[in-house]
């Protein structure tokens, strides 16, 4: 049986998006940053269900964007996101030749940060990648562990999940995948280990 590596992307693979970004998201906005960050994460939920940019934009501004402004926001957002942790994409490819582990990419993500992942270079070190805005499922719900356990033809026990959330690896771990908590590239390489050790 094929083992796999299921691993999240925003801020286990990428970098937590960064403030300059909000600053200017909002800027374009015309909104406080601490209003325009709540406005985002308030209404993403749809979005990384596949809703479309000018819906997505046309809520966190609270009115009808304008094409020019929805496209210029799509590109800081998504030059936001694509900042790498430097250390998180080298141990999760070190790991996978060495034991000969598949990767496999699992991210709440819309269609613009969809693409601007494939279109990475580094992407092609993922066997498979699946995004919420294609699923038309995101986590936490176990709909979309399932989803990618049959795209992947694998069982449960030989998937290792990756997640900064909580409550991603906890919806993981009750359909019976192996997950840990991502909190720091550091501690990453023996998260890694402890799992090979354990699938022996």
């Amino acid at each position: 049986m094929t083992r796999w590596v299921l691993a999240d992307y925003g801020e286990v693979i990428s970098d937590p998006l960064p403030e300059q970004t909000i600053g200017e998201l909002a800027d374009l906005a015309g909104l406080q940053a601490d209003e325009f960050r709540a406005r985002y994460w308030k209404f993403r939920p749809p979005y990384d269900l596949g809703q479309s940019d000018r819906a997505y934009w046309s809520a966190v501004l609270g009115r009808q964007a304008e094409p020019d402004l929805v496209a210029a926001m799509v590109r800081v957002d998504m030059a936001g996101w694509m900042t790498l942790n430097p250390r998180t994409l080298p141990a999760l490819i070190r790991f996978g030749i060495r034991a000969g582990v598949r990767l496999a990419l699992l991210s709440n993500a819309p269609e613009p940060l969809a693409a601007a992942i494939d279109h990475s270079g580094w992407s092609a070190r993922f066997h498979r990648r699946f995004y919420s805005c294609r699923l038309g499922l995101a986590k936490p719900d176990p709909a979309v562990f399932q989803a990618v356990l049959d795209n992947l033809g694998a069982t449960p026990q030989s998937v290792l999940f990756i997640d900064d959330r909580a409550e991603n690896t906890l919806a993981a771990t009750a359909l019976g995948l192996q997950a840990v908590r991502f909190t720091s590239a550091e501690e990453l390489p023996g998260q890694l280990e402890d799992w090979e050790a354990s699938t022996r």
